[in-house]
């Protein structure tokens, strides 16, 4: 707590802005970069020229970066009311409960594999909310077995991963109206495991016992479901934009100074530089099939929308500095809205 007191005022608990900050649960940079952008508090000036910040300010604080750390644009909620920022907690804390209550339903499952069918039939009720609906102890008899079974979530259990394990787990997937499956393996190339958590799978080291999987299956059905369809909003490979920014540009723009407090310029040009350079690494990596290649172009396609977004990122911070951009593309994007 603080000794200065803002002139003219009553005698009321305030803290300087290294107290308020730490209360609040933030670092003092945070707080200095909210206050100044967003005016998130107007705090006071003692006799001495120290900021002062009350009580009612540091739950303001609270509050807000808890609304942030959830997903809720600061710029949305910086000037709102202490009791409309609480009711919006408060409605969030509410919609939070309804969703780890409904989290207990009950999830209709079928295990492929022999591990799994032999865990499952030793089941000494752990995971009274996993409904074991069929089982099939050989892979290769798992198409044929499971016809006509209806299941929320797959498990299947594998000795080793191959290049047609992707497709294998997609048809057993459809097979049963699954939303996705959980994959468990003992051994198997990083690919394979990056082409099935691309289709939306969990993917798991064996071996895999029923109350992890109960989890498991938990996670993949309170997300949207993944499986048949891209990661994100992709641009198609052909269409990413060329880049901006060559790299000599971007070690320029990371060294120049800066006249905003933090230090987003230099990290945003970090960022396109990173992200350039694993654009090119994933265009140029070897592939031993096609499994590998589309893995590779599927990361060639993210990182070359990455790095697109945040060249416009780093077009805004120019923009707010000022600066000239040090290439001509750069320059001429400064005009866009």
């Amino acid at each position: 707590m603080s000794i200065d007191q803002p002139t003219g005022a009553h005698f009321a608990p305030t803290y300087r802005s290294g107290t308020c900050a730490r209360l609040a649960g933030i670092p003092v940079e945070t707080l200095r970069v909210w206050e100044r952008r967003y005016g998130v508090v107007g705090p006071a000036l003692s006799s001495r020229g120290h900021r002062l910040y009350s009580a009612e300010d540091v739950s303001r604080l609270t509050l807000i970066k808890h609304l942030v750390s959830i997903g809720t644009p600061i710029g949305s909620i910086a000037t709102l009311p202490l009791g409309s920022l609480r009711a919006m907690r408060d409605a969030a804390n509410t919609a939070a409960r309804s969703a780890g209550e409904g989290s207990m339903q009950t999830v209709r499952v079928a295990l492929v594999g022999q591990a799994l069918t032999e865990r499952a039939a030793h089941d000494t009720g752990e995971t009274p909310h996993l409904n074991v609906v069929a089982t099939c102890a050989d892979p290769a008899f798992a198409l044929e077995q499971l016809r006509g079974v209806s299941a929320d979530m797959l498990a299947v259990e594998l000795p080793t991963l191959q290049s047609g394990s992707v497709a294998i787990v997609d048809e057993l997937v459809e097979a049963v109206g699954a939303r996705c499956a959980v994959v468990a393996y003992r051994f198997g190339p990083g690919t394979v495991v990056s082409a099935l958590r691309a289709r939306g799978h969990a993917v798991t080291q064996s071996p895999l016992d029923l109350v992890a999987l109960d989890r498991l299956c938990r996670d993949a059905i309170h997300h949207e479901p993944m499986a048949g369809r891209p990661m994100s909003p992709l641009l198609p490979l052909e269409a990413v934009p060329p880049r901006r920014f060559d790299d000599r540009s971007l070690a320029q723009i990371a060294e120049a100074s800066t006249t905003l407090y933090c230090e987003c310029p230099r990290q945003v040009a970090e960022f396109v530089l990173n992200l350039g350079a694993f654009e090119r690494y994933s265009a140029e990596c070897e592939s031993r099939g096609e499994a590998d290649a589309a893995v590779h172009r599927y990361l060639q396609r993210v990182a070359g929308t990455a790095r697109a977004l945040f060249e416009d990122a780093l077009v805004l911070v120019a923009q707010a500095e000022g600066r000239a951009l040090p290439n001509n593309a750069g320059a001429k994007a400064l005009d866009a809205p």
